[in-house]
This record gives C-alpha cells, structure tokens and sequence, in this order.
C-alpha cells in the first residue's frame, strides 16, 4: 500500500515538474527531427483510408490544375495525386501533427497545423495542395526538386500543447506571422523552465493575434 502510494505520488510530482506554468505549458525541450536536432520524429504512424492510393511523390513542385486544397503555411506546400479506387467518395483526414519528412536532408521538413477534411469523389484521381509549416529553420524551403514522405503525427507534449493553441484559430489569416516562429520557438532547443514560461507567453501573444475561425 505504501509503495503504491509512493509510486503515485512520484508520478504526479514529475508530472508537475513538466509543466512551466498554471495553463499546464510542458517544459520546452529540443524534439528530434525539429530544427537542427538528430533523431526520428517522436509520434503516431498516418495512413491514407482504405480505398485511397498516392500516385507518384509528394513533391514540392507545383501541379496543376489543383483538386482540393488543404492546410495553410508558405514554406512547406507540398503536391500529391490522390486516387480514389472505390465506386463512393471517401473522405481524406489530414490530422493537426501530421508531419512531412524531405528526402533530402537540405530541404525542410514540414508539419500540419490543423485538421483537414477532403472528399475525393468515386474513381478519380485528385491533385491535392497541402500547406505546411517548417520545422527546420535552417534548412530551404520546399522547391520543384522536393520530394516527401509522410512522416508520423508528431506527440511531442509541446507541439500537442501549440496545435491546441491553434486549433480554433483562422491561419488563412496569420500570413505566417504567428505560426511560423511559434513552431520554431518551442521546438529546436532545450530551454530551463524560467525560459520555457518566457517563451509560452511570447507564443501567446504571437497566437492571441491571430482571429478566430
């Protein structure tokens, strides 16, 4: 009795410890694949449904005419062909988190902020633009020459923290202002927690002007 007593007490105060502030901000840590930092992305595989096929690469070059659009974000627009193989239209999630990993390590890799519905109507085979924020600043952004893979849904605590931040937020209107340095600030080094809270009230006020949906 005692040691679970123990165990659970542990747990709740490192728990604590990870947070920065009362909002429940996670400590700001360097997240692999984020910035400079080696290592795979931490999170969930993603998978396109049953009955849904990408022809060709995701590629940075631009295609047209486009089918469906999704996503905002400048640096990272990516082009894919999505077949739909089935006799119905099916839907197409792309999740907040969904990360796009380049094949080249001098192109940067990309991360989707919000989520994203498409229908792909019966038998046809869609052009899709999809926006994506960098996530490796030091890197060039997506050109004609870029090729993609999908990388997983990122759970690093302090990306799930941001993409909550952003989930009722208009980013057609951000103009990458608010986004873009966000993603960047709370990914790619490793701060104390007196600078983790710094940075979480910067975000804020980068976020807090961004309108609404």
């Amino acid at each position: 009795m005692f040691l679970m007593a123990f165990i659970g007490l542990t747990l709740f105060s490192c728990s604590k410890k990870d947070k920065v502030d009362s909002s429940g901000a996670p400590h700001i840590t360097a997240i692999p694949g984020f910035g400079d930092n080696q290592g795979a992305i931490p999170g969930t595989a993603f998978s396109l449904p049953q009955g849904i096929q990408l022809q060709g690469s995701i590629t940075g070059e631009n295609m047209s005419p486009v089918c469906k659009t999704a996503g905002f974000g400048t640096l990272v627009d990516v082009y894919l062909v999505l077949k739909n193989t089935t006799a119905a239209a099916i839907r197409v999630t792309f999740p907040a988190g969904l990360t796009l990993l380049s094949a080249s390590t001098e192109d940067q890799n990309g991360i989707v902020a919000q989520n994203y519905e498409i229908s792909i109507a019966a038998g046809i085979a869609c052009t899709v633009k999809l926006g994506a924020y960098c996530i490796n600043s030091s890197r060039h952004p997506a050109g004609s020459t870029s090729r993609y893979t999908w990388g997983p849904v990122c759970n690093a605590p302090a990306i799930v923290y941001l993409l909550n931040l952003l989930k009722d937020k208009d980013l057609d209107k951000d103009n990458d202002d608010g986004v873009q340095p966000s993603v960047w600030m709370v990914s790619a080094d490793n701060t104390d927690p007196q600078s983790s809270k710094q940075t979480w009230n910067i975000v804020r006020e980068f976020i807090a002007g961004i309108p609404n949906k």
